[in-house]
């Protein structure tokens, strides 16, 4: 049942990651598609309002130029020399192409020479703070169906083709330009009917880009000319080609990439069910064994203990160190069976040793699943009772990280301690809400993490960690052991600030039950640490 269901996870799991590469590609070539259509749309509409900015500015020199010209030169408005210097402006200028005179609404002379009693322009659609009269629809004798766009000023009148600013030459049929008074929202000129409210819907904004049905939209307010807005709207067809051109470019590598993973994720499963049966059948033929790490007085050297650590000789010689197997076998539930191989593995090992030294202790590493399994608790204190061991000759370890269940983990460490078996704190600093734990769980000892103690010789940040860890401990009243201890000035640094125990090559590298019960006893007592080589 259970590998069932593991094959319907492996299943789901390979759908998704072969399907994800090419989802995420198609998402991507529609979001590439969208940037890059709403940035050619941008583009046009700035088209827009440049082209009709450099109009208005266009009229609005010829206005001052001609007004300057009068003034040094007062008279007759339409003299000449007046007519030749509106000739001159309309041919020198890219878009404002008629200049001429006014008076009372009337077009009375200009570029195209004198006009008689005068050409009704009526009355200005719109005349600025500074007097400047605005027409939107200006027309001249010689072309009297195409109006024009003016500017009145100083009783000069300039005008532009009215359809200037919107009559562009792209590469896409099709598109939609338009201009707009930016102050009330009405469309002046466009090629094409222009849906109005493409502009309502953005009057907050300077600029925007959206979709609206069958049109990429863009609308831009000119930040020069407060009554100038444009608009350009691409057919939406021309979205869809461009995702289809990245997709072409994206799907094949994704589609690799998706098969790439599809079989790594196949890969790492057998391994791991592999490595799953392995250690499985590892338990079976007794492949696992332990090494024992010397627990050390930081001030006299002197071995007190030691920490006893697993590892597995496979059946073709190879070590295999706990990293590779652990993680697999907690994800497993194996973990437990590890636990209770290292418990009867401990008293086969250090179980007649420790009921002749009482003053020496073995410390056990237990997993999260220890903690909720009574059968491993059971073998713990199954294990005191046959060896004899005395109070704190069984040292047990959690880390911080396997706490996930704080309730459960004080009932368990307030029980172990009941009967006479210590516990400590692992990896201190290494996981997460470490002032909580040590507040409401009783531990007795704390181990500083290799981390921190190797930033000591680094001066690195981290190495004002241990300062506080220390200082924490010693206020909370427990004993402090160091871990991966390996250079002097290291060790010197820990017992100036009070540590009481260490661990590490600098005293004694892991080695079997054997040599560490024979250096034991050929010291008479608790041997020196001395430097590894």
């Amino acid at each position: 049942m259970r590998r069932s269901r593991a094959i319907k996870i492996l299943i789901i799991l390979v759908m998704l990651v072969a399907l994800g590469p090419p989802l995420a590609a198609t998402y991507i070539a529609q979001q590439q598609g969208l940037e890059t259509e709403f940035s050619r749309a941008l583009g046009y509409a700035r088209v827009v309002v440049d082209r009709s900015d450099r109009a208005v500015e266009q009229m609005r020199v010829a206005n001052e130029i001609l007004f300057l010209e009068y003034s040094e030169n007062p008279g007759d408005p339409c003299s000449d020399a007046m007519l030749l210097q509106m000739q001159e402006l309309g041919v020198s200028m890219e878009f404002m192409k008629v200049a001429g005179a006014v008076r009372d609404d009337r077009l009375i002379c200009s570029t195209l020479g004198q006009h008689g009693e005068g050409l009704d322009l009526g009355p200005a659609d719109l005349v600025t703070p500074d007097g400047t009269a605005l027409r939107y629809l200006s027309p001249l004798p010689s072309d009297m169906e195409v109006p024009y766009v003016s500017l009145e000023r100083f009783g000069f009148i300039a005008m532009a083709h009215r359809t200037q600013a919107v009559d562009l030459v792209v590469d896409l049929d099709g598109v939609l330009f338009g201009t707009f008074d930016a102050t009330t929202n009405e469309i002046r000129t466009s090629n094409q009917p222009i849906n109005e409210s493409w502009i309502v819907s953005t009057q907050d904004l300077t600029e925007a880009a959206f979709v609206d049905g069958e049109y990429i939209v863009a609308v831009v307010r000119s930040d020069n000319i407060r009554f100038t807005g444009a608009v350009a709207a691409i057919p939406i067809r021309y979205l869809n080609e461009r995702v289809r051109e990245f997709l072409l470019l994206l799907l094949p590598l994704s589609i690799v990439a998706g098969i790439a993973f599809s079989f790594a994720v196949i890969y790492l499963a057998r391994q791991q069910s592999s490595l799953a049966t392995q250690i499985r059948m590892g338990l079976k033929r007794e492949e696992f064994y332990l090494v024992y790490q010397p627990v050390v007085d930081i001030n006299t050297g002197q071995w007190l203990g030691a920490e006893a650590l697993l590892r597995w000789r496979r059946k073709d010689g190879e070590i295999v160190y706990p990293d590779a197997f652990i993680p697999i076998a907690e994800q497993t539930g194996q973990i437990t069976s590890l636990t209770e191989r290292v418990i009867h593995l401990v008293e086969h090992d250090m179980g007649a040793f420790l009921t002749a030294v009482p003053d020496f202790f073995v410390t056990i590493n237990l997993s999260a699943r220890d903690l909720q399994s009574d059968a491993a608790l059971d073998l713990l204190l199954d294990f005191k009772k046959r060896t004899g061991a005395i109070s704190g000759q069984i040292t047990v370890e959690l880390t911080e990280r396997m706490l996930i269940d704080p309730e459960r983990a004080a009932r368990v460490v307030h029980m172990l301690r009941s009967r006479g078996i210590h516990v400590a704190i692992d990896d201190f600093g290494t996981g997460y809400s470490s002032l909580s734990y040590l507040e409401t769980i009783p531990f007795d000892a704390l181990k500083i993490d290799r981390l921190f103690v190797e930033a000591i010789d680094k001066e690195a940040a981290t190495s004002l960690v241990v300062l506080h860890i220390i200082e924490m401990a010693k206020t909370l009243g427990l004993k402090i052991v160091a871990e991966g201890v390996e250079t002097e000035e290291q060790a010197r640094y820990l017992r100036k600030r009070g540590v009481d125990f260490a661990q590490g090559w600098l005293y004694a590298k892991p080695m079997a039950p054997e040599r560490l019960i024979q250096q034991f006893a050929m010291s008479g007592d608790h041997p020196p640490a001395q430097r590894q080589t």
